[in-house]
């Protein structure tokens, strides 16, 4: 969005450079991209002839320049290079003002100066720094005022805002913010008020509960559709709006100064006598401003006369009823249409206007009569006409709600204590209404055009933003207290950047795919179309239906990769999957990831690569999931047909099955033409959301400051003994006891059906060095464990 300067000034009296300004802007939220200085910001700078160019005595890069001025004969002391004589420059004399700047006599190397040449960036014409002197047209007379070159010095700033502040979107917007910030008194502009005469269209709102909350409207008779003043066409043309009529252009100076969007109607073009805001009808017809021909649905809301659609509403107008240079009687619009309605609407045709920004955000619901008085007076200052009634269709008005609050509450949250006065400033600036109650409690109601303001933590936001956060009160050292507080329902948390976390420090790489598969990937992966989502309008081939995993995606990134000759990936994708459920569609969120080829070389400088598998990936797998009970891994006894029917797992939550782990079917990598195995898990996530909680803290656990007193034990057992069961066996005879399984041994010397198993252990205390005595002890308990539950023996 574009902000004038000198339009803001119109608003509130400012003091400040741009890049001050911009800076004060920037502590409010808003984003300056871009400063585009305009105009001449100097006084007394006259052009001059340059007669004679002399050598300074006391320096080899400075001459003394003699001039023709419009005061006689003068000599500056100049170290440009690029100056000649018979130029014609701008010359600053002594007083003159450049910026905030004003020259003071000067004596440069025992040469007095009586004055200087300037260059095009100390004048304000030209953002960076230029190397010489600006060189003035040689037919420009001596003693020309050169500030009549130029237009008058202004600033158009290029600021990008959040989605929710459409408060923000106008000048007024913004002087409002700026006031509030640097306690400066807001200027209220006060138009000409005209009860008008004669009845306006009558108006008809049938779609008030989810399209359209206010419409108001007024006729002009007799209006004579001039050009625009110049002034207005500045104004216009800096918001990079070319101006095309005062009608037209009288709508798009209210917009762009109070942020509401208006529409001008040609009066003789609208049949009936009444406006009907409505849904459209199904495949009508319509014929905007832009020439382009669409074809309307149900879901589009539009504006029509008693026969046709004259207005997409809220975004833009039709062909047959627009503001021509013979228009001679007007309706003007100004109202407030549902912001998802013009954000459907827009989405759909894949138009964005000036419009249709501000209301799919929210304009200010109470503002549609000042715009519609605003336009009235402007119509007639420049147009002339007789203004009709306003007729003001308004079924629920608007009530804000009241917050209450303390200053004690704000103070909690910020970590800070808050002078009183500046709070009541802040919010009494801010606000339709402040009042304080006996109880000592603060009644705030907030403006029309802030109903982003709800509860005391946006107040305490808004309180942040004014006193700056860099002045939020801080211990020595440096540290600032807050209460942390929990949402209603902290257990109902995203956990996906969690597990991308863990996935990302193993060293995983992240990918972000569309959501759309085809109908091939659906074979490949034996999914039926019955199951699947499938999409109406595809974006193109290829994108028929919504994923129903996120393998088939992940595949693709493979063989993407491996085209370019990367064949050693770990790739993961935290996204959304979908199926149908009785017909309906379905959305959960899954995480998956694959691996294939061999470990980095780079993460292993002196070890040779080795390949990747399935145990690497379980690894991987274990390590995310660790922190959440009743998860387990087993044996697939029906593995999904993409995945390799020897080398499957499920991963079970509290024994249902939440995801798959294992080695990609060789038939499906054919299909993807990918060379080489990979090995892929993906499981459901919003199961597991249930269980994490927010509260619950996990403490960090303590470094023991004693040295590991190490163990092997081999012990042999029957060959279908799962190690998940071995595992269960450790946990509940050593559980705070570090292990790991070292080797793994089925051949001659064992019995028929028997398996040997190799497990080293780190026994430690944070007490004390463990004796033999002791760790003894532990080692036998352990074995105990393992043959009561698992028949085990030692080797």
């Amino acid at each position: 969005m574009k902000i004038l300067y000198s339009w803001l000034k119109d608003f509130i009296d400012l003091d400040l450079t741009p890049e001050e300004l911009a800076g004060k802007l920037t502590v409010l939220g808003m984003e300056v991209e871009e400063i585009k200085k305009t105009g001449a910001d100097f006084d007394d700078i006259y052009a001059a002839k340059i007669v004679k160019i002399n050598a300074h005595p006391n320096s080899e890069k400075l001459h003394l320049v003699d001039l023709e001025t419009k005061d006689g004969a003068k000599r500056v002391v100049c170290g440009a290079q690029n100056i000649a004589e018979g130029q014609t420059v701008p010359l600053a004399n002594v007083g003159s003002r450049l910026g905030k700047i004003y020259l003071k006599p000067a004596e440069i190397r025992g040469v007095v100066s009586e004055g200087m040449l300037c260059s095009a960036d100390e004048l304000g014409l030209a953002a960076e720094r230029q190397k010489g002197i600006m060189i003035l047209d040689p037919k420009i007379p001596v003693g020309t005022d050169v500030k009549t070159l130029y237009g008058k010095a202004d600033a158009i700033f290029e600021v990008s805002l959040t989605p929710n502040r459409p408060d923000l979107m106008s000048h007024l917007g913004i002087a409002r913010e700026l006031s509030v910030l640097l306690n400066l008194p807001l200027k209220k502009k006060e138009w000409k008020k005209y009860k008008g005469e004669g009845p306006a269209l009558k108006i008809n709102i049938h779609t008030q509960d989810d399209g359209c909350a206010r419409y108001t409207g007024r006729i002009i008779r007799g209006v004579k559709n001039t050009e625009s003043p110049a002034w207005m066409k500045e104004r216009l043309l800096a918001m990079g709006v070319n101006p095309k009529n005062a009608l037209v252009d009288i709508t798009n100076y209210v917009l762009f100064e109070i942020g509401h969007p208006m529409h001008a109607f040609d009066l003789n073009h609208l049949e009936g006598g009444e406006i009907n805001v409505r849904w459209a009808q199904e495949n009508e017809n319509f014929l905007a401003l832009d020439d382009t021909q669409r074809t309307l649905t149900p879901q589009s809301l539009v504006i029509a006369d008693g026969k046709k659609a004259v207005a997409l509403a809220g975004v833009m107008g039709g062909k047959g009823d627009s503001i021509l240079p013979e228009t001679k009687d007007i309706f003007l619009e100004g109202a407030y249409f549902y912001p998802p309605c013009i954000n459907k609407t827009s989405k759909k045709f894949a138009l964005s206007t000036e419009s249709s920004q501000r209301f799919e955000r929210g304009v200010d619901i109470e503002g549609c009569l000042n715009s519609i008085e605003m336009a009235t007076a402007l119509v007639l200052e420049i147009c002339g006409g007789e203004p009709s009634e306003i007729n003001d269709v308004y079924p629920n008005p608007y009530r804000p709600a009241q917050i209450e609050f303390k200053p004690e509450d704000l103070e909690k949250i910020l970590g800070m204590e808050i002078d009183r006065e500046r709070l009541k400033d802040i919010f009494g600036r801010l606000g339709a209404d402040l009042r304080i109650s006996d109880s000592g409690a603060w009644l705030f109601t907030p403006g029309s055009y802030r109903r982003d303001l709800n509860h005391k933590w946006d107040l305490a936001e808004e309180a942040a933003r004014y006193i700056g956060l860099e002045n939020l009160a801080s211990d020595g050292d440096g540290t600032t207290h807050a209460t942390l507080y929990f949402g209603e329902n902290p257990k109902a948390v995203d956990i996906g950047e969690k597990f991308s976390d863990a996935l990302a420090g193993l060293g995983f790489y992240e990918c972000k795919n569309f959501d759309f598969v085809s109908q091939k990937d659906l074979n490949l992966f034996s999914f039926s179309d019955k199951t699947a989502v499938e999409i109406k309008n595809p974006l193109a081939d290829g994108m028929e239906f919504l994923r129903p995993n996120l393998l088939m995606s992940l595949l693709k990134n493979i063989a993407l990769n491996q085209n370019f000759g990367r064949h050693d990936l770990a790739l993961f994708e935290y996204g959304k999957t979908f199926s149908l459920q009785k017909g309906f569609p379905l959305e959960t969120f899954s995480l998956g990831a694959v691996m294939c080829g061999k470990t980095p070389r780079e993460k292993f400088f002196m070890n040779p690569q080795c390949k990747v598998g399935f145990y690497g990936l379980k690894g991987a797998a274990e390590n995310i999931l660790r922190d959440f009970e009743g998860v387990t891994f087993q044996p697939s006894k029906s593995a999904p047909s993409y995945m390799h029917p020897k080398i499957c797992m499920d991963i079970l939550l509290n024994n249902k099955k939440i995801g798959f782990l294992g080695q990609v079917h060789p038939l499906t990598l054919k299909a993807y033409d990918i060379k080489q195995e990979v090995y892929a898990f993906e499981f459901d996530v919003k199961n597991l959301e249930k269980l994490f909680d927010a509260q619950q803290f996990k403490k960090a656990r303590e470094i023991s400051a004693f040295p590991a007193s190490k163990r092997d034990l081999s012990v042999v057992i029957d060959k279908n003994i799962t190690f998940d069961k071995v595992r269960q066996a450790l946990k509940a005879a050593a559980p705070d006891t570090k292990y790991n399984l070292t080797d793994l041994y089925q051949g001659s010397n064992l019995p028929e059906g028997k398996k040997s198993i190799t497990l080293s252990f780190d026994f430690i205390s944070k007490e004390k060095t463990l004796t033999d005595a002791e760790v003894n002890k532990a080692v036998e308990a352990i074995l105990a464990k393992l043959k009561t539950d698992l028949g085990a023996e030692l080797r």
